[in-house]
């Protein structure tokens, strides 16, 4: 079956005292959440809920009211913005008639769709197994309703519980293995990057933020962007050629969101290392939105549990400045900060100079008056500096002026120790 074909009846229940703006924004997010994967929204609604039912979540009340509902409108599916337990899914299931999923469930079924890579869907089936594995209880005698390996909203399964269990573990661990490799690929890529000076730099931000857009207008690429949830999941590395530093890799990578299912935060965590060994990390904002600081703090959350140093390398960007209005807006955010509009293209020499700046503190200047081999010794620097002022002196020696990084320091003065005279 197609999700287009599907109708859903959405429910945002909120457990704690929040605020109707708050559980507003969090019903919108779930709804665009659906609409990602061409979801028909028949109905949507939101509010609190003080002691939910341990085994239908929601009172009679609510129940029946729902239920109506679901007849009226011809409900295919029922998505709950929240956690629900093995137990609670299938009664809702039985009581309902049709099928339920819960917050994590969606999610999963969107990384499955985006997954286009070997590894990408190497990591979305691992979260998916992982959350399967949390799910077999006694009560059931089947697998959950699953469809082409990891979707949820297809038919049912097929094994028993002890025999799901012990397929389950068998392909976790065989899927780490597998990830394993890649990422001892990835740590050897890393170490080539190291070894030749290639800086890397990654775009981060809460999902829908615009990275993607602002990584095709810094590389002049076309690499897919959309007005939707989770547009990007397989990270995309470019060479970057807007700054004097020749060696710079961007990679664009998956949004984040609030409340993101601990199975993706685990099968993903190679991904999120990968961020934190970046030498530069943007971090694009949405001014757009009303809850840009707490999509920021959503966005920290998650880095910092692999790297709790990660701010001190991170270059904010606030993106949309064309949809934000100052004058009506109160803000503390000054002129020092960079406002860019990624889909106009305005203040992304910012970035650049930014860039730039924080390059600069690894780089020194030197004065060196080259002996011998000044040919090969000149390749050499102009491979692996920046050579800013060149002057032959009256002996005929070059007289040097460069700009190297403190690594290429040590690699040319071991090189050609007899052959440079620092001034």
């Amino acid at each position: 079956m197609n999700n287009h074909n599907l109708n859903c009846l959405i429910l945002s229940i909120n457990l704690h005292n929040v605020s109707d703006i708050i559980a507003k924004h969090k019903l919108t997010e779930i709804c665009n959440l659906a609409k990602s994967i061409e979801l028909n929204i028949s109905h949507s609604s939101f509010f609190k809920l003080r002691n939910p039912s341990s085994g239908l979540f929601l009172s009679k009340g609510l129940l029946f009211d729902f239920k109506k509902i679901i007849e009226e409108k011809q409900v295919d599916l029922v998505i709950f913005n929240n956690t629900l337990s093995p137990i609670q899914q299938r009664n809702l299931e039985n009581y309902f008639d049709l099928k339920v999923i819960d917050r994590t469930n969606l999610i999963l079924e969107i990384f499955g769709k985006r997954a286009k890579s070997h590894e990408g869907k190497l990591q979305v089936e691992l979260a998916h197994l992982l959350y399967q594995k949390s799910r077999l209880v006694k009560t059931w005698t089947h697998l959950e309703r699953q469809r082409g390996g990891f979707g949820f909203l297809g038919g049912p399964g097929e094994t028993q519980l002890e025999l799901d269990k012990r397929m389950l573990s068998q392909r976790i661990k065989k899927i780490k293995t597998m990830l394993l490799k890649v990422q001892n690929t990835r740590n050897i890529q890393h170490k080539n990057r190291l070894d030749n000076e290639i800086i890397s730099v990654s775009i981060v931000g809460y999902t829908n933020a615009g990275k993607s857009t602002l990584f095709n207008k810094m590389l002049n690429e076309n690499v897919f962007s959309k007005d939707m949830l989770f547009a990007t999941l397989d990270p995309t590395r470019r060479i970057y050629k807007g700054s004097n530093h020749e060696k710079i890799i961007i990679s664009d990578t998956v949004g984040f969101i609030s409340d993101l299912p601990t199975e993706l935060i685990e099968s993903f965590k190679s991904t999120l290392e990968e961020i934190s060994s970046s030498d530069i990390i943007i971090h694009v904002r949405d001014l757009s939105s009303p809850f840009m600081d707490q999509e920021a703090k959503d966005v920290y959350t998650i880095l910092n549990n692999i790297d709790t140093e990660i701010q001190n390398k991170t270059i904010e960007i606030f993106n949309k400045v064309d949809l934000y209005d100052f004058d009506k807006n109160f803000s503390n955010l000054d002129n020092s900060e960079i406002f860019v509009s990624s889909t106009k293209g305005l203040g992304l020499e910012k970035i650049s100079i930014k860039i730039q700046k924080i390059l600069e503190t690894n780089y020194i200047k030197i004065k060196l008056t080259l002996n011998g081999n000044s040919g090969f010794i000149l390749n050499w620097l102009y491979k692996n500096s920046k050579v800013i002022e060149k002057k032959v002196n009256k002996h005929g020696n070059y007289k040097i002026l460069i700009n190297i990084s403190r690594v290429n320091l040590e690699r040319m003065k071991s090189k050609f120790t007899d052959a440079i005279v620092f001034n």
